[in-house]
């Protein structure tokens, strides 16, 4: 459920009950690290104590962030074994300097890193989780201060770069291009989860944040990264096209299978739901959004990451269009010094010549609704997900002008027609889709169709019983996407050791997104839930209705049922003493948000050994058998799992 739209700020609305460390396998991501002596760390828990002290005492205000980025980090550092040099001590130290001198630039109402040029280091609250997420800028002194045309940096991977380390490096160090009047903004991405879940959603807060304040030109933004920021932003860059006006992807990856050098026998080995769940992330089940905009390649000529650019290539080739590709000779892992040059000048070229208007010819293609706009188009349903989607769509002229429309579609069964603010689609609009003629009869800022029986006609979907929808169709990794709260049972659960797997589970999963996404869970106890919670939050229930008060209610409005002796799920039936359902589906309390039944994130800490590996692992709804127990891939042995249907309904 990606947030789209501009977000006001997020303060921390819920408080974060202390979460176990109950982690099922060793900490993958981020490493142990204990390059620090006592001496040292009690010093800096007693300066970094007093300093949270004193933060704590400002009013609180969006700009807070600024500041907060700074505690944090070197609280993480402290708290999860982050030191992994001697000279990290002394990072921790600067990174305090930096948050006494912001919070007393806070106190005294000033915010001088709202206007510096150079080195510049900001921070923003996160609607996801209310954590405090870092982002850079490396602002040229020739830069406009408003509306200036910058580039989203996606960095590449590095397993020791936690917030201290991306912090102290930001405050010091610029990066690799400094194209002139253009800023440079650093996305954090969530430390190292490939730009993907809250990573992918960080980019668009920064880009939104700053469109926002009228610091970046929304017509001249470019994403670029190399590496996993390269993957980054194919990824980013195929899933929202229309915000960019030129993408560079130096370097990555693009699809699992081949990235992972994987074998028919070994895709053969894998559920259908966890090769369909590649469909996520994939980019070239992505590739026609990408002939919508300016796209540039770049490998080190004997860089086995160039590989990634071929796979691109040839996605592109088989929809007719050639991808710019450049090649740096004799070259690894780098950017060679003139192909670099080069790199530059392309993107800037672009960048700062942007179309004039809106396009009229859109090609689009996407397998999930999670992914479903592109300028003035959404689809709004599939007739199944996880498959290919397609529309082509071409105006004569610009909306205002245009007097007729010509659509053709694949798999997609209702979609809508949106006109830039202020504009209308005339009256005498012809449309013709898939062979059906249609003509407008009133002039309309909204056009929605709807395909019934074979043939199109205007009209939205039937407002009655669920559907998946834009921002509510899975699979279970989407609800932590947008704001979201761990619901806690504060009763014991009917059965003991299911009980004891589920609070376990809980607390493991508080752990590895404090680790993982670097912001602490909102969790509450199921008693203290408010209408407000229903309201806000895609609740994350654990517990059985025993346990847990909200399971209790929703769970007879859930096509399942779980009774202490057994679980009915898919036409099947498991036994409670030692099964757990998990599941995701629009919350009856509340059906804009979802309720989640006993899962985290379904990547697990295996899977972040490569970046590649980070993608939904489980569909909409599993059965678990907990007599085996969690592991670094799985929370339990897998007895049955699978997508919902359209409506929400079994397959």
């Amino acid at each position: 459920m990606k947030i789209l739209r501009s977000l006001v700020c997020v303060l921390s609305l819920v408080s974060v009950l202390p979460a176990q460390t109950m982690p099922a396998s060793p900490r993958v991501l981020p490493p142990i690290g204990d390059k620090i002596t006592e001496t040292d760390r009690t010093e800096l828990t007693v300066r970094l104590t007093a300093l949270e002290k004193d933060f704590a005492t400002l009013p609180k205000a969006c700009a807070n962030a600024n500041a907060e980025v700074f505690l944090k980090a070197v609280r993480y550092a402290l708290d999860q074994q982050e030191f992994y040099h001697a000279d990290d001590t002394r990072k921790a130290g600067r990174l305090l300097d930096e948050a006494q001198r912001r919070t007393a630039s806070l106190r005294k109402g000033e915010a001088p890193w709202m206007t510096a040029s150079g080195l510049v280091v900001r921070g923003y609250y996160s609607a996801i989780d209310g954590s405090a997420q870092p982002f850079a800028l490396e602002v040229p002194e020739d830069a406009p201060a408003h509306q200036a045309p910058g580039w989203i940096w996606l960095q590449g991977r590095g397993d020791n770069r936690t917030d201290l380390h991306f912090l102290d490096e930001r405050l010091r160090k610029g990066g690799q291009f400094h194209p002139p009047g253009t800023l440079i903004v650093h996305a954090w991405g969530r430390y190292c989860v490939g730009y993907k879940n809250a990573g992918e959603q960080d980019v668009l807060d920064v880009r939104a944040l700053l469109v926002r304040e009228q610091r970046l030109d929304p017509r001249r933004i470019a994403l670029a990264g190399f590496s996993m920021g390269g993957a980054g932003a194919w990824m980013v860059g195929a899933h929202y096209t229309d915000l960019w006006a030129v993408m560079h992807a130096g370097a990555g990856f693009a699809d699992v299978r081949r990235y992972r050098k994987m074998t028919d026998a070994d895709v053969a080995k894998l559920p259908d739901w966890e090769r369909l769940l590649w469909g996520q992330n994939d980019v070239p089940d992505y590739a026609r959004n990408l002939l919508n905009v300016p796209v540039i390649a770049y490998s080190g000529e004997i860089d086995p990451q160039r590989a990634t650019a071929a796979v691109m290539a040839e996605a592109f080739q088989k929809e007719g269009a050639v991808l710019t590709h450049l090649i740096g000779p004799g070259v690894l892992h780098k950017y060679e010094a003139g192909v670099k040059k080069e790199v530059e000048a392309r993107i800037q070229q672009a960048l700062l010549h942007p179309p004039a208007s809106r396009p009229l010819k859109l090609t689009f293609q996407t397998r999930t609704l999670d992914y479903s706009r592109l300028h003035w188009l959404q689809v709004t349903g599939l007739e199944r997900h996880w498959q290919d989607s397609r529309v082509d769509a071409a105006l004569d002229q610009p909306i205002p002008q245009a007097r007729r429309l010509e659509l053709t579609t694949g798999n997609i069964t209702s979609l809508r027609l949106q006109a830039p603010e202020g504009e209308s689609f005339a009256k005498g609009l012809a449309i013709q889709i898939n062979g059906t003629s249609l003509e407008m009869d009133q002039p309309a800022a909204v056009i929605p169709l709807i395909r019934e029986n074979g043939r199109w006609r205007t009209g939205e979907p039937p407002a009655q019983g669920l559907r998946k929808q834009p921002e509510l169709q899975g699979p279970i990794d989407d609800a932590f996407t947008a704001p979201f709260l761990f619901v806690l049972p504060d009763q014991p659960g009917a059965v003991p050791e299911v009980d004891a797997w589920i609070r376990a589970e809980a607390a493991a999963q508080q752990s590895r997104w404090r680790s993982l996404m670097r912001g602490d869970v909102r969790a509450k106890p199921a008693s203290a839930v408010t209408p407000q919670d229903i309201r806000d939050f895609n609740l994350i229930l654990w517990g059985d209705a025993a346990s847990n008060a909200v399971t209790d209610q929703v769970l007879p409005k859930l096509p399942l049922l779980w009774t202490a002796d057994r679980i009915q799920a898919g036409g099947r039936t498991y036994s409670a003493k030692d099964h757990v359902p998990v599941m995701i589906y629009p919350n009856p309390l509340n059906p804009a948000r979802y309720v989640v039944l006993n899962s985290g994130l379904t990547f697990r800490e295996a899977h972040s050994k490569t970046n590649s590996l980070q993608n939904p692992h489980l569909p909409d709804w599993a059965v678990l058998n907990i007599q085996s127990p969690p592991t670094a891939e799985s929370a339990g042995r897998v007895e049955a799992a699978g997508f919902f249907d359209e409506a929400w309904g079994w397959r």
